[in-house]
């Protein structure tokens, strides 16, 4: 039995899942059992690394009616914010991952979905229905710094006068406004900030690496002045830590300017249970 004071020496800080589940598609386990016993073993490289996807297709077609969209796009598997709730983790799993560690850690990068993106666009049967970005992982979570993806889709969006839906819960979303104002004056986008806590300390151990609650509401604040519709996910409500804030999380997204509010409850199903738990 590992004591309290033990987990957190071993805590690691960054980093919201603090171990990696079986993937429960792979039939064997490679693991260090008798550390003496032997002379090579790879040590695992505890940084972020990027893989890069090649990808034929970029738009997702979503079936699923509780979702709540019908397209779609991805520029990166994988997200370093490394919420400990996320849905998206058992994802990775399809990828020959883990949805713990591996999830924050294996960033898969889709540098091709600009040109697919593109291309796709150009289909004589395409209706410009509205697709959102981050339907699964956060398009500007930290691998967006570096590699500017998703602002290059946004070009592209408002080049072809695409309506494009955003979701995320990262300040580098600002970097973007002047592409999001000019979409707005043709109606063709909306951005939903993610909300789930007021609570720093709460929200520090959930989601180790995503932008501070108080930054959250500068973002709604700043874009609504800008002109660009703003909602906010108040998401995922967890029963007994979290539940409780949503009247003062309303009222305050309110008077930064919110027009829309949603919700969704936490599903903790496959990996995501232990993860969440430990």
């Amino acid at each position: 039995m590992i004591s309290e004071e033990e987990n957190r020496d071993n805590y690691m800080k960054g980093r919201g899942a603090q171990l990696n589940p079986h993937n429960h598609f792979q039939k064997n386990d490679y693991v260090q059992e008798h550390v003496e016993g032997i002379d090579d073993w790879e040590v695992e490289n505890k940084k972020t690394t990027f893989i890069y996807a090649q990808s034929k297709t970029i738009v997702n077609k979503l079936d699923s009616p509780d979702v709540g969209m019908a397209y779609s796009l991805n520029p990166y598997q994988g997200c370093e914010h490394g919420c400990t709730y996320c849905y998206a983790r058992n994802v990775h799993e399809y990828w020959g991952f883990s949805a713990g560690l591996d999830f924050e850690r294996k960033i898969i990068v889709k540098k091709d979905a600009p040109a697919l993106f593109k291309k796709f666009l150009e289909k004589k049967n395409w209706d410009a229905s509205i697709i959102s970005l981050s339907g699964n992982t956060d398009c500007y979570q930290p691998a967006e710094r570096q590699f500017k993806i998703t602002r290059q889709l946004l070009e592209i969006a408002l080049a072809y006068k695409q309506p494009i839906g955003i979701i995320t819960k990262n300040a580098l979303v600002l970097r973007d406004q002047d592409i999001l104002q000019e979409m707005a004056k043709q109606n063709l986008c909306m951005v939903y900030v993610s909300i789930n806590s007021l609570n720093e300390e709460l929200r520090a151990k959930m989601e180790p690496r995503t932008t501070t609650a108080k930054q959250r509401l500068h973002i709604v604040e700043t874009l609504s002045k800008a002109g660009i519709p703003m909602g906010v996910m108040v998401a995922p409500l967890i029963p007994g830590l979290s539940d409780h804030e949503v009247p003062k999380i309303l009222k305050t997204i309110a008077d930064c300017g919110a027009q829309n509010a949603g919700y969704t409850v936490v599903r903790l199903n496959g990996a995501i249970g232990p993860i969440f738990e430990d």
